[in-house]
């Protein structure tokens, strides 16, 4: 069973951030049924977890995870859109059944062989992605069926680009760029706690290859929690020097930032300049409509408190079945809007406060992901959700890892 564990776990870390691209984008015209193949490894280590005598969920946990899944069920049956609600259904229950799995399963997990070849799926994807952002373009993308904008078929959806499409940002194999930039966060974090696991010129090749391909995504939320929960208090980054460089940035940002958009109605600037302006003045078109939907993702919310519209009527996911399908930027207002606030409490609690240890390095995660979906939906996300489950309990893990003292120190690594 340990070996047949391990290879399911495997082909959830290698493939899931392929998934939108190159599954659900190419290998989907010609067998479609293989999009279902994370809900079957899914389902496959469930059955395992439940037939497997390994540790028990007990207590505040056992309760929060079969309360979500009472409350999930009671919206799965009593909704207006009848089967459709199925498809809403699976995004908020397979974390749920990972979360299961991961805990029953977690005597027979060998993190080191996931998070390694975790990290080599993130380097490899990110020489692939900063290659496409530079020489490839963006058909790649469009051939697979990527959305496109509604003024020309030949650009992606407005949240490729920054800087009104002067610039376009990475996304890997996901659906968008910010799925893609936690994707490498995750990566990351799991590099810092595993960096043995690789000689020291190696991780460092890793550590500055992800750095890049992360800043290049250009997603401010995400790299901001990164840099204020991960970042600054463990890579010991800001030095007297660095801080010098810190506080000369942040004194060109500010005076660019009042300076360059009223410069822009005046007079026509360089390209450099216009990017800047339009990123720098929140104006561009990756965050153009962040603050009108949350204003009237508010109302919406408040108006549905209870027991929310029903589940199958909220997401980017639900347009393919309803022209009016509702879309919010923020995570949270989606959810409860969608199933109201006492099942958006559930949910959040058991993806993923459930996971939650103390002084465990895996808080970053959770920090993070609880930060970002202020703004952004990404629990609508099931491959980042999946992915986000599994570096959790990889930081969670006490086990030790063998080091081959043969090796160079690693001290320096991310030095």
């Amino acid at each position: 069973m340990k070996a047949l564990v391990n290879r399911l776990f495997l082909s959830l870390v290698l493939l899931l951030p392929w998934h939108s691209l190159l599954v659900n984008g190419y290998l989907r015209k010609y067998f479609s049924l293989i999009v279902l193949w994370k809900e079957l490894a899914v389902v496959a280590l469930f059955i395992l977890a439940i037939t497997h005598k390994g540790p028990k969920i007990s207590g505040i946990k056992l309760i929060i995870l079969l309360s979500t899944i009472f409350l999930l069920t009671a919206h799965l049956f009593f909704n207006s859109v009848g089967l459709l609600a199925a498809y809403s259904y699976r995004i908020y229950l397979l974390p749920i059944l990972m979360t299961i799995s991961l805990y029953k399963l977690s005597d027979l997990i060998d993190w080191e062989k996931i998070c390694k070849w975790f990290i080599v799926g993130a380097f490899v994807m990110a020489i692939f992605t900063t290659i496409q952002q530079l020489f490839l373009g963006e058909s790649i993308y469009l051939n697979a069926g990527y959305p496109v904008n509604t003024f020309s078929d030949e650009k992606l959806n407005f949240t490729f680009y920054i800087g009104y499409g002067l610039l376009q940002r990475g996304a890997g194999g996901f659906i968008a760029p910010i799925p893609y930039s936690v994707y490498l966060i995750l990566a990351l974090v799991l590099l810092f706690k595993y960096k043995e696991l690789f000689s020291a010129k190696f991780a460092k090749t890793l550590n500055m290859v992800l750095t890049i391909s992360l800043v290049l995504t250009f997603t401010r939320s995400t790299i901001a929690t990164y840099l204020f929960f991960f970042a600054i208090p463990y890579l010991n980054i800001f030095t007297r020097k660095t801080v010098k460089y810190l506080v000369v940035l942040v004194f060109v940002v500010i005076i660019q930032f009042f300076i360059v958009p009223t410069a822009i109605q005046e007079m026509e600037l360089s390209t450099i300049d216009t990017f800047w302006s339009n990123s720098t003045s929140l104006e561009d078109t990756s965050s153009a409509g962040h603050f009108e939907s949350l204003d009237r993702g508010y109302k919406i919310a408040w108006e549905n408190i209870g027991n929310g519209i029903g589940l199958g009527k909220v997401g980017a996911h639900t347009a393919a079945f309803f022209d009016n399908a509702l879309v919010i930027e923020s995570g949270y207002l989606s959810v409860i809007i969608e199933l109201g606030l006492m099942t958006a409490v559930f949910v959040y609690l058991s993806f993923p406060l459930v996971h939650y240890k103390k002084g465990s390095l895996s808080t970053v995660i959770i920090l993070v992901y609880l930060a970002v979906s202020f703004l952004l939906p990404l629990i609508y996300y099931v491959e980042l959700s999946l992915l986000i489950l599994i570096t959790i309990e990889a930081l969670n893990n006490e086990k030790k890892i063998y080091v081959d003292h043969s090796r160079k120190s690693m001290a320096s690594s991310f030095g």
